[in-house]
C-alpha cells in the first residue's frame, strides 16, 4: 500500500546488511519525518543539552538498537565507537536481555523518558 517501509524494503532487497545500513543512514525522508514527529511530543529538547539537568540524556532524538548475532546480544549505539556485547543468547533471549539493560540504565540515571519499539515478523 506504499509508504516508507515498503519502499525501503523494495530499495534494499538483495543488498547486504552494510548496503542496507548505508541506504538507511542516508535516507533524508526518514530523518525529516522522525524529527517532525519528535517535535510534536512533550519532550523539553533543552533538557537534552550539556546544560541540562544531571543525568539528562545528552543527545537529541537518540536511539539504541539491540540485536543478536552468533550467540551474543549486542547494543548498537551511535554515540559509542562500536557494538557493545550486553549478553549471550539467541532470538528468544534478545527481549529479556535488552529490557534488563534498559531498565538498569533508567534506574541508574533516574531516566524516565524512554520509548521502546520492537521490529519483529508478523505471526
Amino acid at each position: 500500500e506504499g509508504g516508507w517501509l515498503p519502499d525501503f524494503v523494495a530499495k534494499t532487497q538483495g543488498k547486504s546488511a552494510l548496503e542496507r545500513a548505508s541506504v538507511l543512514e542516508c535516507d533524508e525522508t526518514l530523518a525529516v519525518t522522525h524529527n517532525d514527529m519528535a517535535k510534536q511530543g512533550d519532550t523539553n529538547v533543552a533538557a537534552f543539552t550539556e546544560a541540562g539537568p544531571k543525568g539528562a540524556f545528552n543527545a537529541v532524538l537518540h536511539f539504541i538498537c539491540y540485536v543478536h548475532a552468533n550467540g551474543k546480544i549486542y547494543e548498537l549505539d551511535g554515540l559509542k565507537s562500536g557494538p557493545v556485547q550486553v549478553g549471550e543468547g539467541g532470538a528468544s533471549d534478545l527481549l529479556p536481555i535488552a529490557a534488563s539493560v534498559v531498565s538498569r540504565y533508567a534506574q541508574e540515571n533516574d531516566e524516565h523518558r524512554i520509548n521502546l519499539m520492537a521490529l519483529a515478523p508478523a505471526e
